[in-house]
């Protein structure tokens, strides 16, 4: 082999392993922001869990009363202050209509949310509203 196929050799060698040490730097760093992400996910998840062990205590201890909108302003009045859970932003309101919790969980640094409904009448703490009244208040 000839000094000249020699260096050409070795500057092949040595483009082809640059190109593979970048394509590694790119995947691992790809793998590092989708770990982050999953961490994020799972820190929303874990609030959600949190909060509703907290809602289903809150539920055992609570006694049913008839109207769904002093239910729902209770189960508000019990549960905000068990807010704020760690390093997520969260919003816990009543609706519009008085009659059910929303709650809105965020994470900084992830666009998705976790949104959920909390009706008192689906735990037994107030009369589900009939067929009719529902019917009513849709139209």
């Amino acid at each position: 082999m000839t000094l000249t196929e020699t260096v050409m050799a070795s500057l092949v060698f040595s483009l082809t392993a640059a190109a593979s040490l970048q394509i590694l730097s790119l995947v691992s760093g790809s793998l590092l922001v989708l770990e982050k992400r999953q961490q994020r996910i799972d820190q929303l998840e874990a609030g959600l869990v949190t909060f509703e062990s907290q809602l289903r205590r809150e539920i055992q201890q609570a006694t049913p009363i008839g109207d769904c909108q002093q239910a729902a302003s209770r189960l508000l009045l019990v549960l905000q202050p068990s807010l704020p859970l760690s390093g997520l932003h969260q919003e816990l309101t009543l609706l519009s209509s008085g009659e059910a919790l929303q709650l809105r969980l965020a994470v900084a640094g992830l666009s998705q949310t976790r949104q959920r409904l909390y009706y008192p009448a689906a735990f037994g703490l107030c009369p589900a509203p009939s067929a009719v009244e529902v019917a009513r208040a849709s139209s």
